[in-house]
Formats: structure tokens, C-alpha cells, sequence
């Protein structure tokens, strides 16, 4: 029985977001899930890229709202 894709990338969304939490200390725990697999690694990769964006995303409306010149009318 194989595993279905999307649980991999639920589960690398859930790694990324424990990783960007300054708190995290599994390190061990995520190389051996890292490990496990390629596809964890690549779903891992993903998120991560995916996570990235969507903070550049939120910095810049956060800039926009804080600065009268970027708001939008």
C-alpha cells in the first residue's frame, strides 16, 4: 500500500511551521522524518517555499498599511 501524496505535504506543512517556530528543538525528529523518504524532502521543500512566500506576502502588506503612501483607496 502506498502512501498518498497529500499527506506527505501535510505533514511537511506541519514540520515547517514547527521549525519557524523559535522554540523548536526536534531537530532529531525532523531529519529522521526527512530522511524517511525523497518524498518527504521534496514535500518538506515545498512548504517551506510555499511558507517563505506567503510571510514576504504578509511583510508587504503589513509595510503597506504602516506607511500612507503604499495604502491602497
Amino acid at each position: 500500500m502506498t502512501t498518498h501524496p497529500s499527506i506527505f505535504s501535510e505533514a511537511a506543512r506541519l514540520w515547517a511551521m514547527r521549525v519557524a517556530d523559535p522554540s523548536f528543538d526536534d531537530w532529531d525528529g525532523l531529519t529522521r522524518w526527512l530522511e524517511t523518504s525523497p518524498a518527504h524532502l521534496a514535500a518538506y521543500e515545498a512548504a517551506s517555499d510555499a511558507d517563505q512566500w506567503a510571510a514576504e506576502i504578509l511583510a508587504g502588506e503589513t509595510r503597506e498599511e504602516k506607511d500612507p503612501r503604499r495604502r491602497r483607496n
